[in-house]
């Protein structure tokens, strides 16, 4: 089912005209009013009656009632060991503002904290009547939690906890590889590598579509212009690679980028170029570079996953699940696909302005711990 984002962009205006056209609101034009309730209409769109009339209330100025607690599952020592990935904190913050709207209280439950484990969670929920629950990424073992599951309205984030047999709000990681892809294109670039995580390509992480998408895009590029993916062998978040196994990493990456000659390369969070550094290269001098999963405010270009949108939209469906008393895993899994914004950062120029004057060095962009997907 389509949300008011959704209808916004298939018409060319704003979620908020959106919102208010379909409540009948005089502050838009009653020709676009009449435009988008069809258009809703016909993309089958359904308000939802609890988050409606929360919403109504908080127009109106009138205190939230308390809903109670929505418990986050998170596979981390504790919360500051998680905001150490950017991309965590700011789903984090979506998800609390999303619940604070809605009147609902979060709280954190740490898998790896001392004396903490599954079953201790499931008896600290059952004990305080805790129904909602939200498990938040990120999430490699997929072991099965054994939680009690028919007391609960739960949803996944992403696509770890696979074994939970979630509904789970994820990034829409195909969409967003080819419109990076796609972005790149029309600026100029013919030759665009790839680098990515091995486990996107021959691993377990299939849920993410990127190596899918990559493979797509190759078919729509002249023979001469394919270059074939450098798939990385980098740890986990939080885990140290050894000396050894850096340099060996770095070198392959040199032996690629000389033998390939990308003029473009799409990397997850741009730790690439501090090797590219290495071999004489300037971004976006001599190779641009763009990431698939940018956060806000930073220099690089690609794409914003708006990981506060997936954080609010899981707030959403569990606060749905809650009002109508939906308990218990799933007969039929769903999946809603958020889809990331393409952004132009300093790592990427034109053609036209590739070429700088003789002797002119464009500044190194930094590197930064931005967002893992392992």
């Amino acid at each position: 089912m389509p949300n008011q984002r959704e209808i916004a962009e298939a018409l060319g205006v704003n979620q908020s005209t959106v919102s208010l056209a379909l409540r009948g609101s005089k502050r838009v034009a009653p020709a676009m009013r009449k435009k988008i309730c069809k258009a809703a209409k016909q993309m089958g769109y359904t308000p939802n009656p609890a988050i409606n009339a929360v919403m109504s209330r908080i127009r109106a100025g009138k205190k939230i009632k308390d809903q109670g607690v929505i418990a986050v599952l998170i596979e981390a020592r504790s919360l500051e060991e998680w905001h150490e990935i950017e991309t965590y904190r700011t789903f984090h913050e979506g998800l609390m503002q999303r619940a604070f709207e809605l009147g609902y209280r979060m709280e954190n439950f740490f898998l790896q904290a001392p004396n903490m484990d599954p079953s201790k969670i499931d008896g600290i929920l059952t004990a305080r009547g805790i129904t909602g629950i939200i498990f938040a990424p990120p999430y490699h073992s997929n072991r099965k939690l054994n939680l009690t599951w028919e007391r609960y309205s739960a949803i996944g984030v992403g696509f770890g906890w696979e074994d939970q047999e979630l509904n789970r709000v994820v990034y829409n990681s195909l969409h967003s590889f080819k419109t990076a892809f796609m972005e790149l294109r029309k600026m100029g670039y013919q030759r665009i590598g790839v680098a990515i995580h091995k486990n996107f390509v021959t691993g377990s992480r299939h849920g993410i579509k990127w190596y899918t998408a990559y493979l797509d895009c190759q078919n729509e590029l002249p023979v001469q212009n394919r270059i074939p993916v450098f798939a990385a062998d980098t740890p986990n978040p939080g885990e140290p690679l050894p000396d050894a196994l850096e340099k060996k990493l770095i070198r392959d990456f040199h032996q690629w980028v000389s033998k390939c000659k990308p003029d473009a390369l799409l990397t997850i969070i741009g730790t690439e170029i501090s090797w590219l550094k290495e071999m004489g290269l300037e971004v976006p001098r001599d190779i641009g570079v763009a990431c698939l999963a940018v956060p806000k405010d930073s220099l690089f270009a690609g794409i914003e996953e708006k990981s506060e949108v997936i954080g609010a939209s899981a707030i959403e469906w569990v606060a749905g699940k809650i009002a109508q008393n939906d308990l218990g895993l799933p007969v039929h899994k769903k999946t809603m696909m958020i889809e990331g914004v393409w952004v132009r950062g300093q790592t990427v120029q034109t053609k036209k302005t590739l070429e700088s004057p003789p002797g002119s060095r464009s500044e190194s962009m930094p590197t930064k711990r931005l967002h893992p997907k392992g």
